[in-house]
């Protein structure tokens, strides 16, 4: 594969690109390796700079004083996010955290805005990549101001089996590990909270949990749930 292809087959921020312009951008795409649990950035930390998942998981959070979190989004192989404040300001002050050990490219705002100048399409996709994320932070909004979080709990567990699941004999699979406590971040509840609700998803037939992973076992009955309010 050259190197065209595979930062093609990383992300879609160079979709349109010519193969001669990928090749050049590989040489200014810093490499950087995060282990588990470390921090690629923090609000405290000034590094205007997009970075690409080359490989592994990265999630975007904010942090209260009392120490709780809120995830804001799962960003896998592929996907871009931003240290940018002129570009991305709402996310500017979050963390970003390696949730596996996780291969970063980095591209920094002023080979960005060279990259930009030459080639628009760079710009349109970026465009097009922060316009999901805002839909996606607006749709998390709405779920945790006019939802309940049993129906919260339903919603992620599909958005997880449409991500990461795989159908079994007995279920659909979610194939990667979330504790309890990541769960609860990603729909701002609480850790206690969150185990009772998923207990009673798993007494009404609707998930099982074995071994950290989830079973989808009745995806009607999620979707019903996710809907009820």
């Amino acid at each position: 594969m050259s190197t065209a292809e595979r930062l093609r087959d990383t992300t879609d921020l160079f979709d349109g690109l010519p193969d001669e312009a990928i090749d050049l951008l590989d040489d200014r795409l810093a490499a950087g390796t995060f282990a588990k649990g470390e921090l690629v950035y923090s609000p405290y930390e000034r590094g205007d700079a997009i970075f690409l998942v080359e490989t592994g998981r990265v999630r975007l959070y904010r942090s209260a004083p009392d120490g709780r979190q809120l995830t804001l989004a799962m960003l896998d192989r592929g996907m871009a996010f931003g240290q940018v404040a002129a570009l991305e300001p709402d996310t500017f002050d979050c963390y970003a955290e390696a949730m596996e050990e996780s291969r970063l490219r980095t591209l920094r705002l002023a080979e960005l805005e060279r990259v930009i100048a030459i080639y628009p399409q760079v710009a349109v996709n970026l465009l097009r990549t922060l316009s999901q994320r805002l839909r996606e932070a607006e749709d998390q909004l709405e779920s945790i101001a006019f939802h309940g979080v049993q129906s919260r709990l339903a919603a992620k567990v599909l958005e997880l089996m449409e991500r990461y699941g795989r159908v079994t004999s007995s279920g659909i699979r979610i194939d990667q590990r979330f504790t309890h406590m990541q769960l609860a971040e990603m729909i701002g509840t609480s850790r206690e909270t969150l185990t009772k609700v998923i207990n009673d998803l798993r007494e009404s037939g609707l998930v099982d949990v074995r071994e950290r992973m989830v079973w989808v076992l009745d995806v009607e009955g999620l979707e019903r749930l996710k809907h009820s309010g």
